[in-house]
């Protein structure tokens, strides 16, 4: 439980970090109108299901764009998305040009795997769920869905706090969780949600360090025989800013 919970805090620091979150959620988000360009702020975007725009600033959003004959998700062949682009040969000028809330845009976001518009893989296990809202499910094996996995079945993520290893075959989840909705399923394939390994790893050493700071009641001075007085690292160390380096994002101010 306290593993978990640091798990948790870690990786949440990991992601204020980097200006990004690496989960990947359901949403409506909305974006000022600009020209051809739709730039998405801080947000990184796996998938769009609707795009729309108001063109006159009414707070209506009149057009619904098609993607790939409207607009198009770039860079074209990188993951995550971070803008639209309209197609010159489409039928719009632009997204919603003068309204400050010129589009609306539904989707999937977050970072993800940064390889795909979908981060997961099936884990070759089954989920038993009777209703939207059972936290205790049936699993078709032990062992390979564990604490701290997000797991998709059909439409719906659900994340995992308990796993059994008895032989009773259950885990304890929390439900619909990232803008999803509970369902019932029956006998439906579990993905598991990954992520970029300098980001599991940081969060981990991030984890690591903070429990075994726990035994000194997190004192910001130590004093031992051998070493003396000394004062403690707090924060994210150098080894760790090495290996999120690369997935911090500019800071985005609307």
């Amino acid at each position: 439980m306290q593993l978990r919970l640091l798990l948790e805090a870690a990786s949440r620091a990991v992601d204020k970090y980097c200006h990004r979150v690496f989960y990947a959620f359901s949403g409506t988000r909305y974006y000022a109108g600009a020209g051809s360009k739709l730039f998405l702020g801080e947000d990184d975007v796996l998938s769009l299901t609707t795009l729309k725009t108001d063109e006159d600033g009414d707070g209506t959003f009149e057009n619904t764009l098609t993607e790939n004959t409207d607009y198009f998700l770039l860079p074209l062949n990188l993951f995550p998305k971070t803008r639209a682009e309209l197609n010159p040969q489409g039928n719009y000028s632009g997204f919603g040009l003068g309204s400050i809330r010129g589009a609306q845009v539904i989707g999937l976001f977050g970072y993800g795997d940064g390889k795909s518009a979908t981060p997961y893989s099936d884990s070759g296990i089954t989920i038993v769920a009777d209703n939207a809202t059972e936290t205790e499910l049936d699993v078709s094996a032990e062992g390979t869905l564990g604490v701290g996995h997000t797991i998709l079945v059909e439409a719906e993520q659900i994340y995992i706090t308990a796993a059994t290893s008895d032989g009773t075959k259950k885990i304890t989840v929390t439900r619909a969780i990232n803008g999803t909705t509970g369902a019932a399923h029956a006998t439906k394939p579990a993905n598991v949600y990954s992520y970029p390994e300098e980001i599991q790893e940081a969060a981990i050493m991030l984890a690591a360090r903070l429990w075994k700071r726990k035994d000194s009641a997190y004192a910001q001075v130590l004093a031992t025989s051998e070493l003396g007085t000394f004062s403690v690292f707090r924060g994210l160390d150098e080894d760790m800013k090495m290996l999120l380096s690369q997935y911090v994002k500019v800071k985005f101010f609307a």
